[in-house]
């Protein structure tokens, strides 16, 4: 933020972040809420939010009639909220999600993404198939990676099940 040292502006951002991330993850929010801040600072709250199980679906529902996450175009920010709406099951994310990771091949994205879709029984089969069409997209480590989580997932499964 202008006219602050980096330490002050640390402090600044994780004050706004808790403080938006205590709010959403009450159900109270404001069309203002983003008014200021960066998109790293945004990221950081859906990280956060994502991280403490803060969010309810309703919540998620909200954001995004609020925000557009679905629709945004920077990746970060997109891979942060499809993580997010997929722990709380936002059934609206699946098809944006499943778009995002066979149109972006970086697999600080794909990887995560896919793994939370994997695990999620209601989607599970929808994710294996999208992934199974594009997997010859995918760089040879990004590829090999999500089938070891898939393996991975559907072993444990079947353990459970």
């Amino acid at each position: 933020l202008p006219g602050q040292n980096s330490q002050e502006a640390v402090v600044s951002t994780q004050s706004t972040g808790e403080e938006l991330v205590g709010r959403w993850g009450t159900g109270q929010t404001a069309a203002t809420d983003l008014d200021g801040l960066t998109p790293q600072q945004v990221k950081a709250v859906l990280t956060l939010l994502h991280e403490r199980d803060s969010a309810t679906l309703g919540t998620v529902a909200t954001l995004d009639k609020l925000f557009s996450f679905s629709a945004y175009k920077n990746c970060d920010i997109l891979a942060a909220w499809c993580r997010l709406a997929i722990k709380v099951r936002h059934k609206p994310i699946v098809p944006v999600a499943l778009d995002f990771v066979t149109r972006q091949g970086r697999m600080k994205y794909v990887r995560p993404i896919y793994r939370d879709l994997f695990a999620w029984p209601e989607q599970s089969a929808r994710a294996v198939n999208a992934f199974n069409e594009k997997k010859q997209f995918y760089m040879g480590i990004c590829r090999s990676m999500v089938t070891k989580d898939l393996q991975s997932i559907l072993v444990s499964q079947e353990r459970m099940g």
